[in-house]
């Protein structure tokens, strides 16, 4: 009878202890990152009054900054992480070399500069394939959410024809993430490519004139980040 109340004991007790064991083996860590980010775009097109500037015509190069609180949990040499990125990008797209007549910009003097503040957030699945104490490299992928916050973005048309021009953003865009990881005791390095899902733009539009122009356009980000772990 004795056995049999043991045998019972361990049967109840036993998934009860595995999932512990298994529970304590998940690792959570914390910490933050702050750095530089550069947009490129794909295949971005401006239409205007029908005529359009493609990937030849539109240069885009400044750099932006982001900072981002993480929490990450690692099971064995897999990770889930994801985190609040709050940052700037800035862009500066230069219309040049117009080859045609009909065209409503001077020739290497129209200039749009472009600032945004945004909120993203990222869920990223990882992988350490070389997870020591001192030193680590780790691959890791996933979708970001991107949403901007409209209130605080600055536009700046130099040298168009039109006055009153205003470009409408999308507030909610898409990206798939891929990124590498360097570990360096507690501090770490990470080299991000994220590509874009979905137009960035509504359209642009010169309301004084009654004139609207569709936009098409997504863009890519490069990005590089160090941080603390914890």
């Amino acid at each position: 009878m004795k056995l049999k109340k043991i045998i019972l004991l361990l049967i109840l007790t036993l998934p009860c202890a595995l999932a512990a064991q298994e529970k304590s083996r998940i690792r959570f860590n914390y910490g933050i990152k702050a750095g530089f980010q550069a947009l490129t775009y794909n295949d971005p097109e401006f239409e205007i009054d029908g005529y359009i500037f493609d990937s030849n015509n539109i240069q885009s190069s400044k750099i932006g900054y982001t900072i981002a609180p993480f929490i990450r949990a690692t099971y064995k040499s897999f990770y889930l992480q994801t985190e609040t990125t709050f940052g700037m990008s800035r862009q500066s797209f230069e219309f040049s070399e117009a080859e045609t007549e009909q065209t409503d910009y001077i020739p290497g003097m129209s200039v749009y500069n472009l600032k945004t503040f945004c909120v993203q957030v990222p869920l990223l699945f990882g992988y350490n394939f070389i997870d020591q104490k001192v030193f680590g490299m780790s691959v890791f992928t996933g979708p970001r959410i991107k949403h901007i916050i409209s209130s605080h973005n600055k536009q700046e048309f130099n040298n168009f024809k039109y006055s009153s021009l205003r470009e409408e953003l999308e507030k909610t865009t898409y990206y798939w993430e891929i990124g590498l990881g360097v570990k360096i005791g507690n501090v770490f390095f990470d080299f991000v490519y994220d590509i874009g899902l979905s137009d960035t733009s509504k359209y642009l539009e010169a309301a004084d004139e009654g004139k609207r122009f569709k936009t098409n356009r997504s863009d890519n980000v490069l990005s590089f980040s160090v941080g603390m772990i914890f």
